[in-house]
């Protein structure tokens, strides 16, 4: 009789630990943020090549932060030359906003903040930044998801006649961290 009130006790524990887990994942998948995770793991990476003398490829890693609160992603510039640790960010739910924002560093340590707009599978981010040439302009990416393992990223600036795309690439998930 013992073994089989011991053997009850252990399947309520497990049973409500598994159910506990599934609200938590439930929950989870109710944050904002969630919109986002498939960007998570591995490595995205973009041919860059035509970007200048020397460049090879960036380097995107996106990952969740520790209390799963949000996203941090790092891009890194690869050239002939070795590796340049270029931007630092943040994905994340603005409850003040009610919306997904951006923050990110340069290795300038220049801070670039925006909203975030989920359209089905295109990402849209506008903030303020340097432009090519150096001035200062209102600025739009805009990631749109093609598979599980590729995305189209593209950076417009905004001109008076409309939105002037700068560049464009194409980033595809490697294995790795």
């Amino acid at each position: 009789m013992k073994r089989v009130m011991v053997c009850l006790a252990l399947l309520a524990v497990s049973a409500l630990r598994l159910d506990a887990q599934a609200v938590e994942k439930k929950t989870e998948a109710a944050k904002p943020i969630s919109a986002l995770a498939w960007l998570v793991g591995g490595v995205w990476t973009a041919d860059a090549t035509k970007l200048g003398p020397g460049m090879q490829r960036i380097e995107t890693r996106y990952q969740w932060s520790d209390n799963n609160a949000f996203i941090r992603f790092t891009t890194h510039f690869v050239s002939d030359k070795g590796t340049a640790h270029r931007y630092d960010g943040n994905f994340f739910w603005n409850p003040e906003q009610s919306s997904l924002a951006m923050w990110y560093m340069s290795h300038a340590n220049e801070i670039t903040q925006g909203p975030v707009v989920m359209d089905g599978d295109t990402m849209k981010i506008s903030f303020r930044a340097e432009d090519f040439e150096g001035k200062v302009a209102d600025m739009l990416v805009s990631v749109v998801r093609k598979t599980s393992d590729r995305y189209q990223w593209v950076l417009e600036e905004k001109q008076a006649s409309g939105m002037k795309q700068l560049a464009a690439l194409e980033y595809v998930r490697m294995e790795g961290s």
